[in-house]
């Protein structure tokens, strides 16, 4: 065989490799549940009490502080970022520094990555992005940074974050977590993750340790992530100085259309109006 047709071979079974491991996918599932709509429009009165019970063993903090601010550091699968670049956008996406002030419901997000820097401002509906000194008029860029700042300060503030801005709570089927019962809250945020018109939640709430395990969520603000849904896995909590409880690792999984992991990262820093805390 000529060399040539070596090569043709071996990009022929490479291509066939791809082809099957994208059908493999496409094929795999989830077997939690899906967010979505509850048959009740009032909120249940006991997933209230659940996620307000999470929200206090975890220190209240989106009602507690006037400013937190954190750091990441994380990586992207390779099949995330085929899937999504506009929203995961590693070039820029690897470690973050993010401010939060509750009071006023303003965000900032400084981003790193081998591309270089990414400013976000959030504040309400409006975003505001600046790549690398110079502002983005993308309305796609934006549209997706706004859906990270809201998505992130789901996965930060947990259920002291949901008590304000949850609607239709109602309690689903308990389920295990890493040897935890669990209690499911379901529920609707208006507007949605990104500003959509709405979007639907299942926070794991753990029945011991009265945290937030793990939040699903779906994907209503982009065209290309309309009808998908994600969850993020919380672990390795640790208690501040001041007793507030954070988690330390975060996970997420890519639930539907396919199964996949999309992102790992850790907090490595955290500082309480100003104290540093991590």
């Amino acid at each position: 065989m000529t060399r040539k047709a070596a090569g043709l071979t071996l990009e022929v079974n490479l291509s066939s490799c791809f082809l099957s491991l994208g059908l493999s996918l496409l094929a795999s599932c989830s077997n939690l549940p899906v967010p979505g709509p509850s048959p009740a429009a009032a909120t249940n009165a006991k997933a209230l009490s659940v996620l307000k019970r999470s929200a206090a063993k975890s220190g209240n903090a989106w009602q507690r502080y006037r400013q937190v601010k954190v750091s990441y550091s994380g990586e992207w699968s390779y099949l995330a970022t085929r899937l999504q670049p506009v929203l995961t956008d590693p070039g820029f996406r690897k470690g973050s520094v993010e401010t939060y002030q509750p009071r006023s419901g303003r965000v900032q997000q400084l981003h790193a990555g081998p591309q270089g820097t990414k400013q976000v401002t959030r504040q309400g509906s409006k975003t505001a992005v600046v790549l690398n000194g110079k502002t983005s008029n993308d309305s796609e860029v934006s549209a997706a940074a706004g859906l990270v700042v809201d998505a992130y300060t789901a996965f930060l503030f947990g259920p002291s974050w949901l008590v304000g801005h949850g609607s239709e709570l109602t309690l689903l089927p308990q389920k295990s977590l890493g040897g935890e019962s669990c209690t499911l809250v379901s529920g609707k945020l208006s507007p949605g993750i990104g500003s959509p018109a709405a979007d639907y939640f299942i926070a794991w709430i753990g029945d011991e340790s009265g945290l937030m395990r793990r939040f699903q969520f779906s994907l209503n603000a982009l065209d290309s992530t309309r009808g998908a849904d994600v969850e993020v896995t919380f672990s390795e909590h640790w208690k501040a100085a001041d007793g507030s409880v954070w988690p330390g690792h975060f996970v997420e999984t890519i639930e539907r259309p396919i199964l996949t992991k999309a992102h790992d990262w850790r907090l490595t820093g955290l500082r309480l109006d100003g104290r540093k805390m991590r």
